[in-house]
């Protein structure tokens, strides 16, 4: 299985029609949104400020997520931080470590990207607790609230890259 992470304005036609047509559980959608309007948000000004990324497994896109800097941090980020959006593997592929390989990479793709960057942030619901293992396993620390939602509120996870 070759894998890729890949710019969503380098992609083919064929693979941007499947970063939307990846399909996530409905109480995901919830929480992430769908690839439509990950997609959409891409048209979002400054664009040197918001990227998307596929991730490609032989060629065919199965996950897709947003990074967002400077003007297009959400309230609860600061400083020389890129946020972490919509991180989303499709349904049929989930289980299989994707969402990991995505989350490994990360690091050294914003480096290259945005080498001025500090650290990455994102926001999970206290109650995604697969997710906050995940994300503490690779080495990301909890940092407190983020958003208000209707369970309480979201955590703040952050990994620093200096």
């Amino acid at each position: 299985m070759n894998s890729i992470l890949e710019k969503y304005e380098t992609l083919s036609a064929v693979q941007r029609q499947q970063v939307l047509e990846i399909e996530l559980l409905d109480e995901q959608k919830t929480l992430v949104g769908d690839a439509y309007g990950a997609v959409h948000a891409l048209t979002a000004r400054p664009a040197s400020d918001i990227q998307g990324y596929a991730l490609l497994i032989d060629d065919v896109a199965r996950g897709f997520f947003l990074l967002k800097r400077r003007s297009l941090l959400p309230r609860w980020a600061n400083g020389q931080t890129v946020s972490l959006h919509g991180l989303m593997i499709d349904r049929r592929y989930q289980g299989l470590g994707l969402g990991k390989t995505c989350l490994e990479r990360l690091p050294d793709l914003v480096r290259e990207l945005w080498p001025d960057t500090r650290q990455l942030m994102l926001a999970v619901d206290l109650g995604n607790t697969t997710a906050h293992a995940l994300y503490r396993s690779l080495g990301w620390q909890d940092d407190g609230d983020a958003d208000r939602v209707l369970s309480g509120f979201e955590r703040r996870m952050v990994f620093k890259l200096f």
